[in-house]
């Protein structure tokens, strides 16, 4: 039998806002995120909301990129599954993620589907690598964050284009509004995970640019592994909400202090996002301990302090200049 140890695990979350008037409640949620017949959907209430979907399975044949500078630089050939869910936190935040392990197959041949399809989310090499797993690990975390360097080696696993494609057949559910009461874009986290014993747990984040991160993570033993995924879906909620309002204060930034433009910017972010930071609230007690070296650095918490006093500050301003002049139906 293949060993179930995995040589590296490679994720992808995708976060935008729901395209909804209102949050949703634990009923709605259900609905929305009902996936598979038969299966509920994982809900808690404290301290903030989250709904998580069942965990389907899409299956892949494809290559997996390694380092280019590694001792073996060529693809790698995987067959399996990637397991997908989608997250709503605090009624608002939608998310859709997409994960596989990596793992040695027993005799490096194609074995029937159905062999792939009962291990859900993982993925098993068919071609001899190397047989040094930590350098062989290494290389396809440096491969797949990388694979936009790659563009030479066709049929590479594309989390991107599956998360995507779930992401968009929630977002146009007919049972939503499509009115979101602020305009976000959509951010990218791709995220690597390897066991590192004595080296973990341990988290790098990178904004590669406006809209694209990417987390490496290593933990301390293989049971590590499960959380990880949650972890990184937490990081990339609370990641798109600075993302977000950071990117909105620079667009307020183009009117006048005291303009209602400004403020129609600004007041659906104190409305809807303010009670929505909670960083690992919702991370499993195995990796918490990640959120303390993120808040250290880059000081996620800190950043977002900044962010909402700026928020309030711009509409204190605005709030004291209407009552000044006493005529709030004025033109500002």
């Amino acid at each position: 039998m293949p060993s179930s140890a995995p040589l590296v695990v490679l994720g992808e979350v995708k976060t935008c806002l729901l395209p909804s008037s209102t949050a949703l409640a634990r009923a709605e949620a259900g609905e929305l995120l009902a996936l598979m017949p038969g299966r509920d959907v994982a809900w808690r209430e404290r301290p903030s909301s989250i709904a998580i979907s069942p965990t389907t399975a899409v299956g892949v044949d494809c290559n997996v990129l390694m380092d280019h500078v590694a001792a073996q630089p060529d693809p790698v050939r995987v067959v399996g599954t990637v397991a997908t869910r989608v997250v709503l936190a605090g009624g608002r935040i939608l998310q859709s993620s997409a994960h596989t392990r990596i793992v040695r197959g027993e005799d490096h041949r194609r074995r029937p589907w159905s062999h792939y399809v009962s291990r859900k989310g993982v993925a098993e090499e068919i071609q001899l690598v190397a047989p040094d797993r930590p350098a062989v690990s290494a290389a396809m975390v440096a491969g797949y964050h990388g694979a936009s360097a790659r563009a030479d080696v066709e049929d590479v696993l594309d989390l991107d284009s599956i998360s995507r494609r779930l992401l968009g057949k929630i977002r146009s559910d007919p049972r939503l509004d499509q009115s979101p009461p602020v305009q976000g874009g959509t951010t990218r986290l791709r995220w690597t995970a390897v066991v590192g014993g004595s080296a973990g747990p341990d988290v790098q984040l990178h904004l590669d640019d406006e809209t694209v991160r990417s987390v490496r993570v290593i933990v301390r033993k293989e049971s590590d592994l499960d959380a990880v995924q949650r972890f990184c879906e937490d990081l990339a909620a609370h990641d798109w909400l600075l993302t977000v309002v950071g990117d909105a204060l620079d667009q307020a930034d183009h009117f006048g202090t005291v303009s209602a433009d400004r403020l129609d910017i600004l007041e659906p972010l104190v409305q809807h996002f303010s009670g929505l930071w909670m960083p690992g609230a919702h991370t499993p007690a195995a990796l918490r301990a990640l959120w303390r070296d993120l808040q250290a650095d880059p000081g996620f918490t800190r950043q977002w302090t900044t962010l909402r006093d700026r928020l309030r500050d711009n509409i204190s301003v605005a709030t004291l200049h209407a009552l000044r002049h006493k005529d709030v139906g004025m033109e500002w």
